[in-house]
């Protein structure tokens, strides 16, 4: 009997041994995936809500390096997404009121162009549950963006661009590979407010808003697996 515990005692302390690397480590991760762009209203000159434009679904990719100090986790998050635009309206002096349905804008000419963003942001991550196991995330960022809208009809019509603060919220789950390879499923909600443009017909103002999901991919460096720690060897028996 003595035997048989030393043993079992052996064999839980070896598999007690650490498995993952996330912990306290720097990670490295990429995300791909589908995106649908809320419709863009646009207030042209001192007419608000003058045009909308309306788009397909599109992209949406992200590279980020990041920090886990262990339920909590910092990254960087460069971003670039990007839709088609498939429709639009307009109502402002000056501008045919039909740019919809057919897609052509009235007197024949196509609807075209598309919507995109590249973004720096700084995100934090609360994680919840087993490290080994399925585990949520939940978190925010805040950073910048470069959104350009080109080219809306041929001209172009309107074909600019405009830099500034932007913010998401962000969701998911992800679940360990190996030690060190982690995947995920995330939904990020982007916005970036108070986008000023300028077309042949004037001054453009308006806000980019994004519903994305992404699979995602993760590396993880922790350091290497320690080294299981042998229980001492059980005491003799006593004499006879």
């Amino acid at each position: 009997m003595r035997k048989l515990a030393v043993a079992v005692a052996l064999a839980s302390t070896t598999l007690a041994s650490p498995v993952l690397a996330r912990d306290n480590s720097w990670y490295v991760g990429v995300g791909a995936g589908v995106m649908i762009v809320e419709d863009i209203d646009l207030d042209i000159g001192t007419t608000n809500n003058a045009g909308t434009l309306d788009h397909r679904a599109g992209y949406d990719a992200e590279g980020v390096v990041g920090y886990d100090f262990g339920g909590f986790r910092a990254e960087v998050e460069v971003g670039y997404r990007e839709a088609d635009i498939k429709s639009g309206t307009f109502a402002a002096p000056g501008i045919p009121t039909n740019a919809g349905g057919t897609g052509t804008f009235i007197g024949g000419t196509a609807l075209n162009g598309d919507t995109n963003a590249l973004s720096f942001m700084v995100n934090g991550l609360l994680d919840f549950g087993d490290d080994d196991g399925l585990q949520g995330f939940v978190g925010g960022g805040v950073g910048v963006a470069r959104v350009s809208v080109e080219p809306v009809f041929a001209g172009p019509f309107l074909d600019d661009s405009d830099t500034g603060f932007a913010w998401q919220a962000i969701a998911g789950i992800r679940a360990p590979l190996t030690r060190n390879w982690d995947v995920g499923l995330k939904y990020r909600f982007f916005n970036a407010d108070n986008l000023d443009l300028v077309g042949q017909n004037g001054d453009y103002s308006g806000r980019m808003r994004s519903h994305s999901l992404l699979g995602t991919l993760t590396y993880n460096f922790g350091g290497p697996e320690p080294t299981p720690e042998v229980a001492p060897p059980p005491p003799p028996p006593p004499p006879p």
